[in-house]
């Protein structure tokens, strides 16, 4: 079993709603989506891949948000 802090969560679950509640990414799991959304960059609108994509976004812009203010 990897340490903690290698560990991936999987992030595909969380939503928006998740994110208003508090729920926020650890860095482990911020570099994850960002792999899974380069993965599934070009998915077609109206799949789940797409849906996913949506959420993975809205996650790393208000982590990048908080941790890399412009």
């Amino acid at each position: 079993m990897l340490p903690e802090k290698e560990q991936v969560q999987d992030t595909s679950s969380y939503t928006a709603e998740d994110y208003k509640l508090g729920i926020e990414l650890s860095e482990v799991q911020y570099k994850a989506a960002l792999k899974r959304i380069e993965s599934i960059f070009d998915s077609e609108p109206g799949t789940l891949e797409c849906k996913e994509l949506e959420k993975l976004i809205s996650f790393v812009e208000a982590y990048e948000d908080k941790y890399y203010p412009i």
